[in-house]
């Protein structure tokens, strides 16, 4: 009877720990976890360069400006990131520090 509960725990255990073994997320992953996966790398190969500024916004809620959409591709591709066209104000702080520049 001992023997039984020892096996059934020691299964039960090496189950456990080959699930949570798979269960290190990204962050990225998590987030848009519906979203196909793009491959940046290529867009960024047959983009032509614009450069019309925009604001791009990661998974995690970081935004940062670009010098355009060529440019958002070729630093996902460069820095494995997923970084998102959104409209120019949630990049308002980066615009900002570009204001006080100039």
């Amino acid at each position: 009877m001992i023997f039984r509960k020892v096996c059934a725990s020691l299964i039960i255990i090496g189950l456990a720990a080959e699930v949570w073994s798979h269960v290190e997320i990204e962050a990225e992953d998590y987030f848009f976890p519906l979203e196909p996966v793009i491959n940046f790398c290529k867009m960024s190969e047959t983009c032509t360069h614009d450069f019309v500024p925009i604001c791009g916004q990661d998974s995690l809620g970081i935004s940062r400006m670009f010098s355009d959409n060529c440019d958002l591709f070729e630093y996902n591709c460069d820095e494995k990131k997923q970084y998102r066209h959104v409209k120019m104000e949630v990049c308002k702080y980066e615009l900002e520090a570009a204001a006080e520049l100039n």
